[in-house]
């Protein structure tokens, strides 16, 4: 079985939104939510380094774009899973919400956690190479940090403030890890240090309509499949001060049966962790028009050419 994957903030790259038929027409769409030319920016600017209000809505419009554009070839996922703010787009894609009604979401989304950022000063940080039992325990005992992403074995993501994350980046390394790498994010997601997002995220959320998907979404904030609005909902705010669980959501996806896993959305983040976890799992990358193009059904087969994944970080 398939699953499409929608990668969250890290994947973005320059020109990610050129060669995507439609894309243009939902930009514009965009520019009436976020008031920025959010087209411009994804053509042309050579250093996507945006701010958590800017980088989510342009990164959730280019997926979203992809998304359709496989849809309109005769493609649909039997299942999707987004990582972080992806879950916009997977939710758009398999049909539980509208695309304006998201994006508005996600918009509001990004300007709450950058104004938490603002209050909560902090960071984020991958750990490579140390199981994260090990990562838990040591922000457990060093305070004001968190692991905020469960990415794979051998990556976990923690966030915090500054002090806690130097303390905790350098007990990793004398513990084993690899290496430590610091993230280009001005906040810290997906830990308490959120909470002021959350609240104004629910909010918002509560009026918010939301219809059954027509194909299980697999949720962040615990790994696994649903497709009851109210649940999905509840997960979302949760998924702001929770951990991303990715390892447990794939995880529990080849339990279920999916073996092909189609990234759709710029670069190949969410490819290279999905290897770390199944090294037998199919990998797909899909961040174009051309690219869309070759998975056209040819009879009752689909053409998903599984290629290498890079890894990431």
């Amino acid at each position: 079985m398939i699953a499409w994957m929608f990668p969250g903030q890290g994947s973005q790259k320059a020109g990610m939104g050129l060669d995507i038929q439609g894309a243009s027409e939902l930009f514009r769409s965009g520019r009436a939510v976020v008031n920025r030319d959010l087209e411009r920016l994804c053509t042309t600017d050579p250093d996507p380094a945006w701010a958590p209000d800017v980088l989510q809505p342009a990164l959730f419009i280019t997926e979203v774009a992809i998304g359709r554009k496989m849809q309109s070839l005769g493609l649909q996922p039997q299942a999707v899973v987004g990582h972080s703010l992806g879950e916009f787009p997977a939710l758009v894609i398999a049909g539980a919400l509208e695309f304006e009604e998201a994006l508005r979401l996600v918009a509001l989304r990004g300007k709450a956690m950058a104004e938490a950022g603002r209050a909560n000063e902090g960071g984020m940080a991958a750990v490579i190479g140390l199981d994260p039992q090990s990562i838990d325990a040591i922000c457990a005992e060093e305070g004001d940090v968190w692991v905020s992403n469960y990415n794979s074995p051998k990556q976990t993501v923690i966030s915090g403030k500054d002090r806690g994350l130097a303390a905790a980046a350098k007990r990793c390394l004398e513990a084993g890890a690899m290496r430590v790498v610091r993230i280009k994010v001005p906040v810290a997601a997906h830990c308490p240090l959120m909470q002021p997002a959350r609240e104004t995220f629910e909010q918002a959320l509560g009026d918010v309509a939301m219809v059954r998907p027509y194909c299980p979404v697999y949720c962040d904030a615990d790994g696994r499949a649903h497709t009851d609005p109210a649940q999905i909902k509840a997960l979302l705010v949760e998924a702001i001060t929770s951990p991303v669980r990715f390892t447990a959501a794939v995880q529990r996806m080849r339990d279920d049966g999916f073996s092909t896993f189609v990234e759709t959305g710029p670069g190949k983040v969410l490819r290279g962790l999905v290897r770390q976890i199944d090294a037998d799992a199919e990998l797909v990358g899909v961040s174009n028009d051309e690219q869309a193009t070759s998975l056209i059904p040819r009879g009752d087969d689909i053409n998903y050419q599984t290629e290498p994944a890079g890894v990431s970080l």
